[in-house]
């Protein structure tokens, strides 16, 4: 029986050691992290799958982000569509009050139909972080100039030289299989109606009143009202569409962020407990290796 430890027994002896260290301070990383590793390396068995996941998570936190941004904007334009309705509305009062009127009455029709005017441009050029958002994909410029705009005589013709942008129509990619349209341009024949309305007012002869004037510009506003409303609909149903995609990304990167955390983590006490014991391991391999290391031949002789 071997008594003395040869050289072979040593160099066996050092590698377990070494490896033992090398397994305790990957035990001390777990458990100081609460991860199976700080790299794919240690994982190496789902590390693909963990690459997919995350690569979905990441994908899935663009569309949330871009989504809310874009969804602003549909909800900015919503509520600008729905200040044009009030204003196709407000003439429709001021149609209805001109039947009959004549002289002051009807020149301070006029005049507030011009200011109406102006109110009804500066919604169709609202802005959004500097993007213009009627003017199609000329998104740097203003989406409407009333400069030059030819004063609308009765009976009027469709005229959209005010539109200053392009007939670019916005989409969004909402999901991987989901595109929303979202745009619209303020060329768009309801907004036309509605403008042509107010012009017919505002640079109306006011003694006499024409009344074949004010039956088309009546005509007009009902019809941009309408329309309009159809308009704030589909700006309307298009922003909840991608609020419930939204949502459903969400849920997505919750269920996404588990199955990362079952991958990535441990259990906690386990790892400690697990530490303790490959403490105790080295230890006790240290001890043996110093034992070793004291002995010589001549204390047998």
């Amino acid at each position: 029986m071997e008594r003395i430890a040869t050289f072979n027994h040593q160099n066996q002896l050092v590698r377990y050691m070494l490896a033992a260290e090398s397994r305790v301070a990957t035990a001390q990383v777990q458990a100081a992290t609460g991860e199976a590793s700080v790299d794919y390396k240690g994982i190496a068995g789902d590390s693909g799958r963990l690459v997919n996941l995350e690569s979905h998570y990441r994908r899935s936190e663009r569309y949330v982000d871009e989504g809310e941004v874009v969804n602003g904007r549909i909800q900015t334009m919503h509520d600008a569509v729905g200040g044009m309705i009030d204003l196709a509305n407000r003439v429709r009062s001021l149609v209805a009050s001109l039947q009959g009127a004549g002289g002051g009455a009807a020149d301070g029709i006029k005049s507030e139909a011009q200011s109406l005017m102006m109110e009804f441009a500066g919604l169709l050029n609202t802005q959004q972080e500097g993007r213009y958002l009627f003017a199609g994909g000329r998104t740097d410029r203003a989406a409407v100039s009333l400069d030059g705009l030819p004063a609308a005589t009765s009976p009027s013709t469709a005229d959209t030289t005010y539109f200053k942008g392009d007939g670019s129509v916005s989409y969004f990619q909402a999901a991987d299989d989901l595109i929303v349209q979202y745009g619209v341009t303020a060329d768009d024949p309801s907004i036309e109606k509605a403008l042509r309305s107010i012009s017919l007012i505002a640079n109306m002869p006011t003694n006499p009143v024409d009344t074949a004037l004010v039956d088309e510009a009546s005509d007009l506003a009902d019809a941009a009202a309408d329309g309009l409303t159809v308009v704030q609909t589909k700006l309307g149903s298009a922003s909840a569409t991608l609020e419930r995609t939204i949502d459903r990304h969400l849920e997505q990167q919750l269920v996404l962020q588990t199955h990362v955390e079952d991958i990535r983590n441990i259990d906690l006490a386990e790892a400690t407990t697990r530490l303790s014991q490959l403490q105790a391991n080295l230890e006790s391999t240290m001890s043996l290796m110093k034992i070793l290391q004291q002995t010589n031949l001549n204390d047998f002789l």
